[in-house]
């Protein structure tokens, strides 16, 4: 299906090179891999297993980031966040409403992902030589220095 589309092709078998697809797996383990149109940025493979008590236990994370030419390899970091919050909504994604109101107001009362939670991420940017996607540009340099200025009264 991927065949009129090289760019995405190569950064989904680099995704599934990375996650070690059709490697072996231990007993009551999955692994996945996912490519997301929406956003040409991101493959994402996931490794996971499912204890005796019935809980999904995240192994690896493994994430290919093409950005086209990357002057600042920035998305290595964005890409963590990303994946976290992604995995905290697929694993936990509840917003339970009481009488009409949302009972969960931030993250004290929305359970979230915790860091002996969070499993290995691995983040492979793709040598390209596309041009930069728009998503993965850095903000203009004068919105960047206004934001790091403090207000003038």
């Amino acid at each position: 299906m991927l065949g009129k589309k090289p760019r995405l092709l190569a950064a989904l078998n680099l995704a599934a090179e990375k996650s070690d697809w059709g490697q072996p797996l231990r007993r009551a383990s999955a692994r996945r891999v996912a490519c997301n149109r929406r956003s040409r940025l991101h493959r994402d493979g996931v490794e996971a297993e499912v204890d005796e008590l019935g809980e999904v236990l995240l192994r690896r994370v493994t994430s290919v980031v093409d950005t086209g030419i990357a002057s600042i390899p920035i998305p290595s970091r964005r890409s963590s966040r990303r994946l976290i919050f992604g995995l905290t909504a697929a694993l936990y994604g509840e917003i339970t409403i009481d009488k009409g109101r949302v009972q969960q107001s931030n993250f004290h009362d929305y359970r979230m992902l915790r860091i002996d939670q969070t499993p290995k991420i691995e983040v492979h940017i793709v040598k390209s030589g596309e041009p930069p996607a728009a998503s993965a540009r850095p903000a203009p340099m004068r919105a960047r220095l206004r934001c790091a200025t403090p207000s003038r009264r």
